[in-house]
């Protein structure tokens, strides 16, 4: 049986435990970039980079719709509301989805995007009586607004290449369509619209250029094109401008207000493109509102005032007033780097780590705080992209340029640059310097990882009295760029390079001061590497350093062999059979012991030794965006788990929470309980390691059991030979492995 066919089956065959091992999930998103927004009458619906969001304008408040709560296409990138009162949201993979306020129910139209064409994304979607015309980047397809069938898909215009993609249509008698390669016009008359020779095509304005027809349109009789030259009527096959005022400009909406036509278009400026709206009366300028961010579309006259998406949000103007831009709290960017959690489960993230950063976002369960240097001027960059929640609470975050900063249990934000610290910067520049990762030992020192020191001192330790330390690497001989770092049990530091397939390893031997007793080393192939990139690394409960390559995984054991410095005694170094030849992003290990591994592929969850894999998730079987797992992180106490991806934060909790210190807050839900069709009692409030036994109300033992070593073990409400309880009362009785702290509870069982 071909490899891939069985590795399908077997992910196949994980999906019954999904629902174990992973559940609440939630996304979190910037939808402040919009693609387009409509207003029903009392909602304005918005689509955008990180899903869609209702605004309410009676008071204000949003709903908002990603993969975790129905919503399956995005980015959004067309919004239109049908003669039913339902939101059509079509995205960029092609996915449409059909939300019903009435029900709060989604339905999804999936023949665009699985349609096998290799782009497949809907630039727009209009309505035209009881048509929803979906344009794509291959054609147009007209989808019955209620039953949701197709009607027909037009993918060849006339002499314009096929699988053409589609900016604007309109319908009325005939069909105006503007695409990639021109304007394409039905001839009167005719039916078959697959018939090349049923369309008139024009592929310039005469006089203007090249033109990039995107927009056609009616108004007040009149056949109107938006092009990338300015706006044009179109009569009897000739081309007139519009206004001299629009010439030039890339007119991409119009929209009408009683007597006033508006038109959206762009224009350029110095380093960038800004947008105009011109309102015109009568043929003439009667207004305008210019030098805006960038905006898609416009919606004229809610309650005086005009609504515009656009990419910095949805904006609110009014003429004298002016205005001001909505959108739902997030994060600042949908990139994420670095996430930590800390003592208080605030979720702390970095947004790049190059120039283009947003700074760093802060999540406290109900509010994102987003931080940059414009509103925390402490802040010297906003390039912040690796985190750490060291053991005495304090939060630290390095940047690609400026060093770190700690940021307190109370909020005080220091920063730590080349200017307050002995860390210099790149050997080009002793001022640009890029920290790429932090750990602590058992001491509570934090070790600060330089990315590409100029005086090539690459570990650096922090003592709690703020004393510092420097050390170089004696195996990096021409070696920068240094990624990733961890602390085993035995306080040896372990990092590596993204530029060597080496992993480096350090102990000071807890004499920071005398470098005579440092014992460092490194594992390469001729130590059981193999060989490829490194991009993780992490030290799981029992010591050993799983290490992520582009090939899998890789397990080195026995760590506490570099202390010997002996020629004979060596780490021992094996392969996750299960995770061979993925390319490895991100570990994190839970509470229990088990991996998390994100990939190219998905996500993988895998048991503590790594000989099983558990369960597998992609963007097929959870509200995954991606296949793609670019950076992990863990909140142990909750048992949550995060996953930057491209478009959001994707977190989701576990069945297997930190345990608690005492079994003061045993419970157990739901109650009653009702087993079956895999339905499971949840004892939660655990202490590490627990044993579990089931009693009857008479006091004899229906079963036991031993917890996975969390917080969290539950009962299929059968006995030891299998069998499902009779209805009662039972007892839950739970002590640790030497029967000294005992905790009991019960239950109520419904058959």
């Amino acid at each position: 049986m071909p490899k891939f066919i069985f590795t399908l089956l077997f992910f196949a065959s994980l999906q019954f435990l999904f629902a174990q091992e992973a559940s609440n999930w939630k996304i979190y998103s910037n939808k402040s970039n919009l693609s387009s927004a409509v207003y029903d009458g009392r909602m304005i619906w918005a689509g955008s980079d990180g899903g869609a969001w209702s605004f309410s304008i009676n008071d204000s408040a949003f709903s908002e719709f990603t993969k975790a709560n129905g919503l399956n296409g995005s980015p959004v990138t067309a919004v239109v509301i049908d003669n039913f009162k339902k939101v059509w949201l079509g995205s960029k993979n092609g996915t449409i989805d059909v939300y019903d306020p009435a029900s709060g129910t989604f339905k999804r139209v999936m023949s665009i995007a699985s349609s096998g064409k290799p782009q497949r994304g809907i630039n727009d979607l209009v309505l035209s009586g009881d048509t929803v015309i979906a344009c794509t980047d291959f054609g147009i397809s007209l989808i019955n607004s209620k039953t949701l069938d197709f009607y027909d898909t037009y993918i060849k215009f006339g002499s314009i290449a096929a699988n053409s993609k589609v900016y604007s249509v309109y319908r009325d008698n005939l069909f105006y369509v503007a695409t990639q390669g021109g304007l394409a016009v039905q001839k009167p008359g005719t039916v078959n619209l697959n018939d090349p020779n049923a369309w008139d095509i024009y592929t310039n304005i005469p006089g203007s250029g090249t033109t990039v027809f995107q927009m056609v349109t009616f108004d007040n009789g009149s056949c109107l094109v938006g092009t990338n030259k300015g706006l044009f009527k179109f009569t009897s096959g000739a081309f007139t401008s519009y206004s001299q005022e629009l010439d030039n400009k890339s007119v991409k909406k119009l929209r009408k207000q009683g007597a006033r036509t508006w038109i959206v278009a762009d224009y350029p400026v110095a380093g960038g493109t800004r947008t105009g709206f011109y309102a015109f009366e009568n043929g003439a300028l009667a207004s305008s509102i210019t030098d805006l961010p960038v905006m898609y579309d416009l919606i004229t006259s809610v309650d005086g005032y005009l609504y515009a998406p656009g990419i910095e949000g949805l904006y609110r103007y009014r003429f004298g007033t002016g205005g001001l831009v909505i959108f739902p709290n997030s994060p600042s960017a949908n990139l994420f780097s670095g996430i930590t959690v800390d003592a208080k489960g605030n979720i702390f993230s970095g947004s790049g780590r190059d120039l283009t950063g947003k700074g760093f976002y802060k999540y406290d369960g109900s509010k994102w705080t987003n931080y940059n240097a414009t509103n925390t001027p402490v802040l010297p960059t906003n390039s912040y992209f690796c985190s750490y929640t060291a053991t005495d609470g304090n939060v630290y975050i390095g940047s690609y340029g400026k060093g770190f900063v700690r940021i307190k249990a109370d909020g005080q934000i220091i920063p730590f640059t080349n200017k307050n610290t002995p860390l210099v910067g790149i050997s080009s520049d002793p001022n640009f310097l890029v920290v790429s990762a932090f750990k602590n030992d058992s001491k509570g020192n934090l070790w600060v990882l330089n990315f590409d020191a100029g005086d090539r001192k690459t570990l650096n330790l922090l003592t709690p009295d703020s004393t510092w330390y420097g050390f170089e690497n004696p195996l990096g001989t021409g070696l920068t760029n240094y990624s990733y770092l961890e602390v085993d049990q035995n306080d040896t530091k372990w990092f590596s390079s993204p530029l060597r397939n080496s992993i480096y390893y350090f102990n000071e031997k807890n004499t920071p001061s005398n470098t005579s007793d440092d014992i460092s080393g490194q594992l390469n192939e001729a130590g059981g590497l193999n060989g490829q990139k490194i991009n993780a690394l992490a030290i799981d409960k029992r010591g050993d350093l799983w290490v992520g390559t582009d090939l899998g995984v890789q397990i080195v054991t026995s760590l506490s062999t570099v202390l010997q410095n002996s020629s004979t005694a060596k780490p021992r170094v094996s392969t996750v059979f299960s995770l061979r030849q993925q390319k490895i992003n991100s570990i994190v290990v839970d509470p229990v012991n088990r991996k998390w591994v994100g990939t190219d592929a998905g996500l993988f969850l895998v048991s503590a030794d790594g000989t099983s894999l558990i369960a597998f998730y992609d963007a097929s079987n959870s509200p995954l965006l991606t296949n793609e797992i670019t950076i992990m992180g863990i909140d142990s106490k909750s048992g949550r788990i995060f996953a930057g991806q491209t478009g959001g934060l994707i977190s989701f909790t576990t069945s297997t929470p930190a345990p608690n210190a005492d079994y003061s807050a045993l419970t157990v839900y739901p109650s009653p309980f009702k087993p079956g069709k895999g339905i499971n009692l949840t004892i939660d409030g655990l202490i590490k390691d627990s044993d579990i036994s089931i009693l009857d109300i008479s006091g004899n033992k229906i079963t036991s059991f031993s917890s996975p070593g969390g917080r969290i073990a539950s009962w299929d409400g059968k006995d030891k030979s299998g069998n499902l309880v009779a209805t009662g009362v039972y007892i839950i009785v739970v002590s640790d492995k030497e029967g000294n702290t005992v905790s009991k509870t019960k239950t109520a069982v419904i058959r």
